[in-house]
């Protein structure tokens, strides 16, 4: 029966923070008509629920029937209903009808509470496994987590905007939230619901939405076009890059792994990842954007995205994927346009204010701190090596760099032109690179490099059994003798063991394996021999062409870290500067604490 208490509604929310988020977006969403029944864990949603006037709200004792009543609703005023109930069996209920609501295409929210979930299998009362319960009948499920901190916060409401952005996508149908009830049930002590952000998704065809957005383009100051991997750029699509930087204050933020070459572009990674905690918050705060819009895949930077999400309340996020699924990688997505990233710079470009100077300015402040950092002249070390290919590998050419290390040193070096770069930082393992570095090899005539560790190639190295490897395969292979990575992190400082079972240690080497089939096998050791070899990578060959590049994985990350050191000393503010110089006269107890105090 339909309750109508409108007149004495008094708006009182429950104190349990994922209930009040899931209102609030209940509320963004315009889902206004909830159906509930009766129960026990669910008190918390019904009672804040049938307190706020925005709601029509219906009780209906039976959830199989509840849900057949919610479509007949949702059929007949043409609107999304959201369906209640408490957990256990009421859950298996709700089955039938998620069903029915699935084949109709009819948009149901099935908001069902649960018990504490670590309970879960510890005969706690009416706790059953409610996760994917329905199953394929519903277009999508999340869990949400309990609310204690801005973590859990930025969790819940992310997942609530990926169920209610799926109800009409691509077609109607149910989707599946299961809320955890967890804390003072009895509590309402909230008159207000917490402001939360709605995630909004705009397709091709929605012409308002897309004008809307192109006036909001225009308002920003400081737009930060993070481009990730797999983008294809021709001729024509870049015209449409160098146009956007044109017509809007912005710049693009690329590593080599973008591919990109056009106007505004800016190589972000020595300054985002070579910075210290200290010295990198007080630059990045002078340059962090207002909006930023990512498109493409991973990239290999770690610290760009922890940069960028410590500023969520200050910025706001766009994403471009043309499956219009949620990444919310900064924690601060408003808006996802489901679209080629080349369709939204064009329809961008076309919307653009008539007449307006853009002085790129944004790009500019970028431009200038980028300029100030230099890591040459450089000793032999995988930073050598990384130089020297990206001057000798030819235009046209492919490079494939294992992850980690052998991506990082290749960051800092500017290649010639039409040179593509890939790596598997999707998933981030050392498990294939080398296999897939082959079949890239195999798609070309053109020359093609690899840049591998030791432990990445030893892992994989049955890959260069397999047969037709041409001729223009070119592996360099540094063998630093374990796992430099962890030392770079690490080091021997805070681990004495770390060569044990971490780095792993070894005397392996590649040449047997590699002369038995048939490569043309060069060992280096110094700078003069690479600078001897490099120059037959760049040429033709009769066969394919192995390098091992022996190094010390203790001495490499020492180099290596001192090389960021060298940056941060001469970016670092003078305040921060001279504290620690004063700190390193102190004992190392207080050394310890200074450090803390200014996070460097």
């Amino acid at each position: 029966m339909l309750i109508n208490i409108t007149s004495q509604k008094r708006k009182m929310y429950s104190s349990i923070k994922s209930v009040q988020i899931l209102i609030a977006l209940l509320k963004k969403y315009k889902i206004n008509d909830i159906v509930m029944a009766p129960g026990g864990s669910n008190i918390p949603l019904i009672h804040s629920i049938e307190t706020d006037p925005d709601f029509n709200c219906y009780s209906v004792v039976d959830e199989r029937s509840l849900v057949y009543f919610s479509i007949g609703i949702a059929q007949q005023k043409s609107v999304k209903v959201a369906c209640i109930c408490t957990s256990g069996t009421a859950v298996c209920n709700f089955l039938p009808g998620i069903t029915e609501a699935f084949y109709q295409n009819v948009p149901i929210v099935a908001i069902t509470a649960d018990k504490d979930p670590y309970f879960q299998g510890q005969l706690q009362t009416q706790k059953i496994n409610q996760h994917d319960i329905f199953g394929d009948k519903v277009k999508k499920m999340v869990e949400l987590p309990i609310v204690n901190n801005e973590k859990d916060w930025w969790l819940c409401e992310r997942l609530v905007n990926e169920a209610l952005l799926e109800i009409d996508h691509h077609g109607l149908g149910p989707v599946h939230i299961n809320i955890p009830i967890v804390g003072t049930t009895a509590i309402y002590d909230c008159d207000a619901l917490p402001d939360v952000r709605r995630i909004e998704r705009v397709e091709i065809v929605q012409t308002d939405l897309w004008n809307e957005y192109a006036k909001r383009l225009s308002s920003k100051k400081r737009i930060m076009v993070v481009i990730g991997q797999n983008i294809e750029f021709n001729d024509a699509s870049v015209k449409i890059f160098d146009d956007f930087y044109r017509n809007y204050n912005c710049f693009f933020a690329v590593e080599n792994l973008s591919n990109l070459e056009s106007m505004g572009t800016i190589n972000t990674y020595p300054l985002t990842e070579m910075l210290s905690t200290a010295c990198g918050n007080s630059v990045f705060d002078k340059l962090a954007p207002d909006l930023i819009i990512c498109c493409g895949n991973n990239l290999s930077a770690y610290d760009l995205k922890t940069r960028l999400r410590n500023r969520y309340k200050t910025s706001e996020s766009w994403l471009i994927n043309e499956a219009g699924n949620i990444r919310d990688e900064y924690k601060s997505l408003r808006v996802i346009f489901e679209c080629k990233c080349t369709y939204f710079l064009e329809r961008m470009n076309e919307l653009a204010p008539i007449g307006c100077i853009n002085t790129n300015n944004y790009y500019k402040e970028w431009l200038a701190l980028t300029s100030q950092i230099n890591i040459e002249p450089l000793e032999y070390s995988s930073l050598y090596i990384a130089k020297k290919l990206s001057e000798v590998i030819p235009e046209k050419s492919i490079i494939h760099t294992a992850i980690l290390n052998s991506t990082r040193v290749m960051q800092f070096f500017k290649f010639n032109t039409h040179v593509k770069m890939f790596s598997n930082v999707g998933a981030l393992g050392i498990d294939g690179c080398l296999s897939t570095f082959i079949g890239q090899a195999a798609a070309t005539d053109n020359l093609a490099f690899l840049l591998i560790g030791d432990l990445s190639f030893f892992y994989d190295m049955n890959a260069i059994g397999i047969r037709g490897i041409k001729r223009n395969v070119r592996i360099i292979m540094l063998n630093n003798g374990g796992g430099e990575e962890f030392h770079f992190f690490m080091g021997k400082k805070n681990i004495p063991t770390i060569n044990d079972y971490i780095s792993v240690t070894h005397s392996k080497t590649a040449k047997g394996w590699v002369e038995s089939l048939l490569f043309d096998y060069y060992p280096v050791y110094t700078k003069n021999d690479f600078d001897k070899v490099s120059l037959l990578l760049a040429q033709e060959s009769e066969k394919p062409i192995f390098v091992e590049v022996f190094l010390n994985m203790e001495t490499d990350a020492k180099y290596l870290r001192g090389k960021y050191d060298e940056i941060n000393e001469k970016l670092l503010p003078q305040h921060i500067l001279l504290a620690k110089k004063l700190a390193s006269k102190l004992p190392e107890k207080q050394i310890c604490q200074v450090r803390k105090v200014l996070k460097i």
